[in-house]
């Protein structure tokens, strides 16, 4: 994955500041949520309601394997509002669910949204404990195979499974971050 290069220059930068925007598309509306409190305007005029603490967001890193990874986005402490909307949410299965990067310079926004993550909502869990409110929302990338095993793209075990005593896809892992120098007069 790589960031335009005035986001990059802000995340990689000592003290980066950087909220995760979340665009949940229902089949009814969409639904635009960030990691903080209260409102946020991006520059590109798009208006963001605070979900509360955000425990964890699984899948984002791209996949650099045969796999597809599902992802899991578990916010906690999420507002009376946004629990009510997820409650009666029925219209959410098969629905885009895309996760941006924001990066801030002080206090203040930088630049637009960069998109760092795309899937498809699958499923949504709602607890309650003690006063927290907790919502997960689960969803998978749009590679993947329905009807096939996780990992089972160029990989040599579902290639053995298809094809017994089958070689291609044997070094498939050995060339993934392979470097190599062209051309190549030795």
């Amino acid at each position: 994955m790589s960031l335009p290069t005035e986001a990059a220059a802000t995340v990689l930068s000592a003290n980066a500041v950087a909220a995760i925007l979340i665009k949940l598309e229902f089949v009814s509306a969409t639904k635009r949520v960030w990691t903080g409190f209260g409102k946020l305007k991006t520059l590109d005029t798009s208006e963001w309601d605070g979900l509360g603490e955000v425990i964890g967001i699984d899948g984002i890193a791209p996949a650099f394997s045969a796999s597809a990874p599902a992802g899991r986005i578990v916010a906690s402490g999420v507002s009376s509002a946004v629990l009510a909307a997820a409650v009666d949410a029925t219209d959410y299965r098969d629905q885009p669910i895309t996760i941006y990067l924001q990066p801030f310079q002080g206090r203040a926004l930088y630049g637009n949204p960069v998109p760092i993550r795309f899937g498809i909502m699958k499923s949504l869990e709602i607890t309650r404990n003690a006063g927290t409110r907790t919502i997960a929302v689960n969803y998978e990338g749009p590679y993947t195979g329905r009807r096939r095993p996780p990992a089972g793209w160029y990989s040599d075990s579902d290639q053995q499974k298809r094809h017994p005593g089958d070689k291609f896809c044997e070094r498939v892992p050995y060339l993934q971050f392979k470097k190599d120098q062209w051309p190549h007069y030795t």
